[in-house]
């Protein structure tokens, strides 16, 4: 028996057929515009038609192939069903079964066959394809077959959430629109001018909310309602639900303005319906201030950590970046949470032109996955791509870098080649020059960090990087690990700009107790409007204090309270002129520190930057010597100009 291949698998063994040696599963990919997952779900396909062995194998080495021994017989296949029909009548084919069995509730082979001039075999085959694309794609068994009798199963609510997944996700991905498939489902229960009218109430609901909303999402709002008033119209209504779930508030306003307009829906219709709006744009309320789940800020906050981490980039940086893509985030987890996929009809162009922001994207995969134990898909990956895209180009702040350059003037081109290609979204070399120009340069300019290819140079006040000789693969390490260091550094010297005030920095020259240090800095904090209550804010310290010392090192603590939240991050200081013993332990600094409710990275990068700093003694004596509040906030800066970061 012959059985057609799809256009896609076609393609799949016709490239494997003129490469004997052998394909790559990325290479494949690529050919076929898809993911490899959906590489090797059709080359499991192809092979099931071999019942008794595999035609398509793979090994590392050489990825997939077929042996010379099956060549003939699978070129002889490939010319006998490859180019039988296409891909799309297939699945035209298959969704206009599902739309008569959905109508008739319970049909016959030979209905269909008539329906669709095909031969009695030739129907079993269809169902039996479509079938499987159902439980494939769409974990669906709602479409039964038992000798010749074809037949829906499965409760109501299940059947139309199916079919809402169906029209979203085949309109969004084919040349069909969402009237095409309500017209096959809904067949004559489909009237073309009472679905313009339904359109045109709900674009107007989004127009009076001032919500932007995709077209896709406008239609298949309106598609899902228009599914549900012609299924209860044909008395298939899905069951009441014992105990209502309260509907969310901007699902609510929307479910009321239809109620306004004569469309009633009951109970069930509603909570089927809100599992695929709640993904939807909904609402014009939702902002980076409000509306978004605590869940999705801490993905954002594992992104941009992860990001720093890994590829040297400080998404924090920009508060538009930030607030654009956790609005994104959170409609993302409402997506995963309710089913609800997206298609990005960019998808293949995303992955070839931004490849290094797609890269990166990546890295929200397995922190979904840690807190929601699933997979993101593709599609979404490439809308993270295009966040990340935007703030590489537009929005990074790029070390400004200057090489010096060696006399010979290959070594020169190779190494500024080298920047360009590895470190272009990360470094801006400004220009090229000699050593005994670049003093009178560092006066006139803001320089980062110094490139040199000189053997032995190296700036006693900017960051330099030398390159001996050819760069490779250690020099790619060690030149990632300075930018880390930069930036890290860069990092620092923002969170002391705004965490420390001069106002609440108490110098104490003489002897002084740990008690009163800790409610005098309090009082400070009070007074600068950074923690609610002196009293509960104070003892709360001082009880963390005597089961949790907060020692930093040998020569310095940071207390802080277990429970009581401040209104906003602040950090009191104390220099002890006359160190305080304490624990065998000699006290020369207290930084006294109040944490808002909601903490964020710069949180984890002061606890960094303080963990550092207590590795070096000599900046610890810079600070306790100080004499002035001001002095100390300039040596601070200083010294996060100098930490060494491992």
């Amino acid at each position: 028996m012959i059985y057609m291949l799809t256009r896609r698998q076609s393609k799949l063994l016709e490239m494997l057929l003129n490469n004997v040696q052998g394909v790559t599963g990325t290479k494949l990919a690529e050919y076929l515009e898809v993911s490899s997952r959906t590489v090797r779900n059709e080359i499991s396909e192809i092979n099931r038609i071999w019942e008794d062995k595999n035609v398509i194998r793979s090994s590392r080495q050489r990825g997939y192939f077929i042996e010379p021994a099956d060549m003939n017989s699978v070129r002889e296949y490939f010319l006998a069903a490859g180019n039988s029909k296409t891909e799309e009548e297939l699945s035209d084919r298959g969704w206009m079964i599902l739309g008569m069995a959905l109508h008739k509730g319970e049909t016959d082979v030979y209905d269909i066959g008539d329906w669709l001039a095909l031969s009695e075999p030739a129907v079993y085959k269809e169902i039996s394809r479509f079938q499987k694309k159902l439980r494939r794609e769409y974990q669906s068994r709602i479409l039964q077959m038992s000798g010749e009798r074809l037949w829906i199963e499965e409760e109501e609510a299940e059947i139309r959430r199916t079919l809402f997944r169906i029209i979203k996700n085949e309109t969004q991905s084919r040349t069909r629109n969402y009237s095409w498939f309500l017209r096959t489902f809904l067949q004559s229960g489909f009237d073309q001018g009472e679905y313009g009218a339904l359109l045109s109430l709900v674009k107007e609901y989004f127009d009076g909310q001032c919500i932007q909303i995709s077209d896709d999402s406008l239609y298949m709002t309106a598609s899902a309602v228009y599914l549900t008033i012609v299924r209860n119209r044909e008395s298939h209504r899905v069951r009441e639900p014992e105990g209502a779930e309260a509907v969310k508030e901007e699902l609510k306003r929307f479910f009321d303005y239809l109620k306004n307009q004569g469309i009633e829906l009951g109970n069930g219709d509603i909570q089927v319906m809100e599992g695929l709006l709640h993904g939807f744009k909904m609402t014009a309320e939702v902002s980076a201030d409000s509306g978004i789940d605590s869940l999705s800020i801490q993905i954002l906050e594992d992104f941009c950590h992860d990001v720093m981490e890994k590829y040297n980039f400080d998404l924090w940086q920009s508060q538009e970046f930030y607030e654009n893509i956790l609005i994104h985030i959170e409609y993302m987890m409402r997506r995963l949470e309710t089913g609800y996929e997206v298609k990005n009809p960019i998808l293949n162009d995303v992955k070839k032109e931004y490849p290094y922001a797609y890269e990166i994207s990546m890295l929200m995969v397995s922190i979904v996955y840690k807190y929601k134990n699933c997979y993101i898909q593709d599609d979404e990956i490439s809308f993270i791509a295009i966040f990340v895209e935007h703030f590489l180009e537009n929005v990074n702040q790029k070390l400004k870098a200057v090489i010096i350059s060696s006399t010979r003037f290959s070594v020169n081109s190779i190494v500024n080649s080298w920047i360009q290609t590895n470190f272009r979204n990360q470094i801006e070399t400004e220009v090229m020059l000699p050593k005994h120009k670049l003093e009178q340069y560092l006066k006139e300019h803001q320089v980062d960090m110094i490139i040199s290819i000189m053997d032995t140079f190296v700036h006693p006040y900017v960051a330099t990087f030398r390159v001996d000789g050819i760069p490779n693969q250690y020099t790619l390490t060690a030149m990632n690990a300075m930018v880390h260091k930069i930036r890290m550094n860069y990092r620092f010297r923002e969170i002391i700009k705004e965490y420390f005030n001069n106002k609440i920095i108490k110098i104490y020259r003489e002897k002084v107790g740990f008690e009163q240090v800790i409610w005098e800095l309090s009082e400070a904090l009070k007074r600068e409007e950074c923690i609610f209550d002196v009293r509960e804010f104070a003892e709360d310290v001082l009880q963390r204090e005597v089961n949790y010392p907060t020692f930093i090192g040998d020569w310095f603590m940071l207390p802080h309270p277990l429970a009581t939240f401040a209104q906003k991050t602040a950090i009191g200081v104390a220099v002890l002129k006359q160190p305080l013993k304490l624990q065998e332990k000699e006290i020369h600094l207290i930084f006294l520190l109040a944490m808002e409710c909601m903490q964020n990275d710069q949180i984890g990068v002061l606890f960094e930057f303080f963990r550092h700093m207590a590795l070096e003694k000599s900046a610890i004596r810079k600070l306790a010597a100080v004499e002035t509040e001001e002095g100390f906030t300039d040596i601070l800066i200083q010294i996060s100009n100098s930490l060494e970061i491992c």
